[in-house]
């Protein structure tokens, strides 16, 4: 009963924006099947779609970093990519836990395995640590080609080709339909995540490797008051991280999502709760388990509502522009690689600026 609320309030948060994510799918098919047909579509190309873009919202991150310009062509990934960052500076990696769809998906399949076998598998510590390297090799390869293999204009050319135009297009057609392969492997991820809790989350993503990296620097995380712990350990034996939350003064680990199933099962009050650090006192009334989802959500829809409100939500490419480059976008041009754009795709670039 005790974890009711906070569980409750996480979870509605997370469910909230899974179907937020599943209506903007429907509409995205919708509309780039529309312009695949030759038709002009009915319904308008959702901003959100951008979200499934991470590696634009980290250029153009690094672009308005160095121009204090935000990106026109992608300008919700940037929203967004902020705003996911912004939370796990605040409260550590809370995006994961209290908003992310897939960590979602993650937690039932984790929690479908214990009702199958009864337990949750954990892998030994000299294959477990080797493999939980893996995201940030995957993180650091594109931390190094977004911040060091192209230089400031460079990013800004690739933010502004073709190929950038309508990655987002390109996307969805490389999973609709999706391949034999891309089945395979979403399939072996699916009965790893059964078995290992959070499979992908603690070995595969890049963007979990990224939030935990800035997690180390939040403002509140789980602490825990030695003097009145009974070192009973539930804390540990509920954490899905595996940290040794009972060890432990201050939870700095990159795994910890805030997920808070550590504070709920202390059977002392008091004894562990989300705070700032203690020079920065007089949080702990009122910073009750409840608050800190409220928080962490509150933050990312204050700096979505920030663009939006500021209209840099939407881009300015027209239906038109969608229409003729969708419709030929397997063609040298809209590759990764890129290259000089006709003349007409110059013009295009200038009227967006």
């Amino acid at each position: 009963m005790k974890l009711g609320p906070v569980v409750k309030a996480r979870r509605s948060s997370q469910i909230i924006l899974t179907l937020v994510v599943g209506v903007i799918g429907v509409q995205f098919t919708l509309w780039i099947r529309a312009h695949l047909a030759g038709r002009m579509p009915t319904v308008s190309r959702p901003p959100g779609a951008e979200g499934f873009l991470p590696i634009d919202g980290m250029m153009a991150t690094r672009h308005l970093l160095h121009t204090g310009q935000i990106d026109p062509v992608h300008p919700a990934a940037l929203a967004i990519f902020l705003a996911i960052i912004a939370m796990s500076i605040i409260v550590a990696k809370s995006f994961c836990s209290h908003l992310c769809p897939v960590g979602l998906i993650s937690e039932w399949l984790g929690r479908l395995g214990i009702r199958l076998t009864g337990t949750s598998l954990s892998l030994p510590k000299w294959l477990d640590i080797p493999l939980r390297s893996l995201k940030f090799l995957i993180l650091g390869f594109f931390g190094w080609a977004v911040w060091f293999a192209l230089s400031p204009q460079g990013v800004a050319d690739f933010l502004d080709s073709p190929y950038a135009r309508i990655v987002d297009a390109k996307m969805w057609k490389f999973f609709a339909p999706p391949s034999h392969t891309t089945i395979a492997v979403l399939g072996v991820l699916i009965v790893a995540s059964i078995f290992i809790r959070d499979f992908w989350c603690r070995y595969l993503c890049p963007y979990g490797a990224l939030l935990g990296v800035f997690g180390r620097f939040a403002l509140f995380k789980v602490t825990r008051n030695a003097d009145i712990c009974t070192d009973c350990r539930g804390c540990t034996a509920v954490c899905p991280a595996r940290i040794k939350v009972h060890q432990l003064q201050r939870v700095s680990s990159i795994e910890c999502t805030s997920c808070q199933d550590c504070v709920m099962a202390c059977p002392v009050e008091g004894c562990l709760t989300v705070r700032a650090p203690s020079l920065l006192g007089g949080w702990k009334s009122w910073l009750r388990p409840v608050a800190v989802v409220a928080i962490a959500v509150g933050i990312w829809c204050a700096v979505v509502l920030g663009f939006r409100v500021t209209g840099h939500w939407r881009n300015h490419i027209s239906e038109q522009e969608y229409h003729r480059r969708i419709r030929e976008m397997d063609s040298p041009l809209y590759t990764h690689v890129g290259g000089m754009a006709p003349k007409e795709d110059q013009e295009d670039s200038s009227a967006l600026q």
